[in-house]
């Protein structure tokens, strides 16, 4: 988590620029070209992901978010670059929580996905944010096999997650 703070607008005025209210999800989620989760993004490796207090945030809240990557919802991650985060984001500080740390997760199916599971960093700022969720691929296989991954991603969160205040 590094010590920048979420600006709404430069936000927008990014996404904007980045024309991610024209662009399909293709052209924003680069790793669909690819067809495969960023190296940055696998889990294989990962002892663990932290969140830390700074003079920046001294009061850091962990927010992992599961994203369901697979065929009926992959459009969620889509939604949220486009429009979604800016508003989940401000609504969680106009909530009261004033040094929100998000961590994306991808969440695919177990049973047929190349890729069941990818995971993200703990971040703040609005650029950062983007970045790790445009990473996100949206394999969009699963099916009614009822194999999404949703036990990785609490497995993860359980045994990969630490909180430290310095």
């Amino acid at each position: 988590m590094g010590g920048t703070r979420y600006d709404m607008d430069a936000r927008f005025d990014r996404a904007k620029k980045a024309g991610y209210a024209s662009k399909s999800a293709s052209e924003i989620f680069m790793q669909n070209a690819k067809r495969k989760a960023h190296e940055s993004m696998n889990p294989q490796g990962i002892f663990f992901r932290e969140s830390r207090d700074s003079e920046v945030h001294p009061n850091s809240v962990p927010i992992i978010l599961g994203l369901d990557v697979t065929g009926s919802m992959g459009h969620i991650p889509y939604d949220l670059i486009k429009e979604g985060l800016p508003k989940l984001m401000g609504g969680i500080i106009r909530g009261g929580v004033p040094d929100p740390a998000l961590l994306f997760l991808g969440i695919g199916d177990h049973e047929c996905d190349s890729y069941p599971l990818q995971v993200g960093q703990f971040e703040s700022g609005d650029e950062e944010l983007d970045m790790w969720l445009t990473r996100t691929y949206i394999e969009s296989g699963g099916g009614g096999n009822a194999g999404e991954s949703y036990l990785l991603a609490w497995y993860f969160a359980a045994f990969s997650y630490k909180n430290r205040c310095f």
